[in-house]
């Protein structure tokens, strides 16, 4: 039997970050990765900001693919072109898998151990005891851990994606719905290095399409649909309805495919609960397995990365203090710094699933004539969007006042969906 100060189930960004920290801050701490390697498989758009670059703390660049300069986001009848003010505010096309590995690299420098190829099974406090014990099934046994594995710990950190076995466990329900997503590499005709963005209920109902540029001639192309919202339940039918009939993206693909992903994002419920400490025992949620999450863009490695260090810094405190109330004030500070855009984001999300293409049009006729696009250029920012689309609701343009109203019924009843 193994035993440490601190366990991270789930080798990601958050996970990795989380260890990181807690053995930064002097705990013991080991990461269970499911994967026989991680960073594999990778199940994201792989697009994150210059911010979130600074966030990882990783020197290398290695990882990255290419520096978009902007994005252009295709309505049913207008495209709206905006370009990155600066160098601060541009995105970088990267590799996960390398992204994820030298995550892991900085958690193992500071000490902390990995278990690989390892499915943890439970998570339960056996009666007055103050551990938890971790059993996890290692398909290839390694030196010190053979077969069924049992594992202690005094605080366990959930970092084990979307359908969170460390969450269901603790009881922490963070999400019900969920985003449905695919993604293949392949040729496609890149004139600029942009991003682009495709909305519209014939091309991904309740979110939006995607090409991400990763080479001179090679690009990443898929969506995420909203099942709640979409005629069809599998997006894959609707990245294949793209690839052969979009009058845009089946122009420029050339019919090859290199790579297929497809994955789930979280949609969080609101005033999800992370937390969960009993007796001289804690867990903590992190990442996708707590829903910490971009609504709106479906983004989560900035998110995650950020709450992996409040996460391993307090799991760590509190073990080695041996108060696990401590562990309550992660829920606080997490909170405080993305809590608000995670709850807006939400109420644009919903807006987003329930209003026509045509009025999807009218918004971006609005934002492209009035002053907003010079807000878009200089506040204009893709881990918090919620500062620009603020000003959009606020827009006192007649034709967005009277969408809104003619959209508030369908909104309020989507809110109980």
């Amino acid at each position: 039997m193994l035993e440490y100060d601190v366990v991270v189930v789930g080798g990601g960004p958050a996970g990795c970050m989380a260890a990181k920290y807690a053995a930064e801050g002097g705990a013991s701490t080991l990461i269970i990765e499911e994967d026989t390697t991680i960073g594999e498989p990778v199940q994201c758009a792989g697009l994150i900001s210059k911010r979130a670059i600074e966030e990882s703390e990783i020197s290398s660049k290695s990882f990255i693919n290419c520096e978009l300069k902007g994005a252009v986001i295709h309505s049913q009848s207008h495209d709206l072109r905006i370009e990155a003010p600066s160098q601060d505010k541009r995105a970088f096309a990267i590799r996960r898998n390398i992204f994820d590995k030298e995550l892991a690299k900085a958690a193992l420098s500071k000490g902390a151990e990995t278990i690989l190829n390892s499915k943890v099974k439970s998570v339960k406090k056996r009666g007055d005891e103050t551990k938890l014990t971790i059993m996890a099934a290692t398909a290839n046994a390694q030196a010190r851990v053979k077969g069924k594995n049992e594992i202690r710990a005094n605080a366990v950190i959930g970092a084990d994606g979307v359908r969170s076995v460390v969450a269901k466990m603790a009881g922490l329900n963070v999400t019900k719905n969920f985003l449905n997503c695919v993604q293949i590499e392949g040729e496609y005709e890149i004139d600029e290095v942009f991003a682009e963005i495709f909305v519209g209920k014939t091309i991904a109902p309740g979110f939006f399409a995607w090409v991400v540029p990763i080479g001179e001639n090679t690009a990443r192309i898929g969506l995420c649909i909203d099942k709640r919202f979409s005629p069809l339940p599998n997006p894959l039918l609707f990245l294949k309805r793209n690839l052969s009939e979009h009058p845009i993206i089946a122009k420029k693909y050339k019919g090859t495919q290199s790579k297929f992903t497809a994955g789930t994002i979280p949609i969080p419920v609101g005033g999800q609960k992370t937390v969960k400490v009993d007796g001289g025992v804690g867990v903590l949620l992190v990442g996708d397995a707590a829903a910490q999450v971009k609504p709106i863009t479906g983004g989560g490695v900035y998110y995650g990365m950020k709450c992996g260090k409040i996460a391993g810094e307090i799991a760590a405190k509190a073990s080695l203090e041996g108060d696990m109330k401590v562990m309550k004030d992660y829920e606080k500070r997490w909170r405080k710094e993305i809590g608000k855009e995670i709850a807006f984001g939400l109420k644009a999300h919903r807006l987003r699933c329930i209003i026509s293409d045509n009025d999807l049009d009218t918004i971006w006729h609005a934002v492209s004539k009035y002053d907003l696009m010079q807000l878009i250029r200089t506040r204009g920012d893709m881990d918090y969007p919620s500062l620009v689309l603020r000003e959009l609701l606020n827009l006192k343009n007649p034709s967005i006042i009277k969408l809104i109203a003619r959209n508030i019924i369908r909104y309020l009843y989507a809110k109980r969906r």
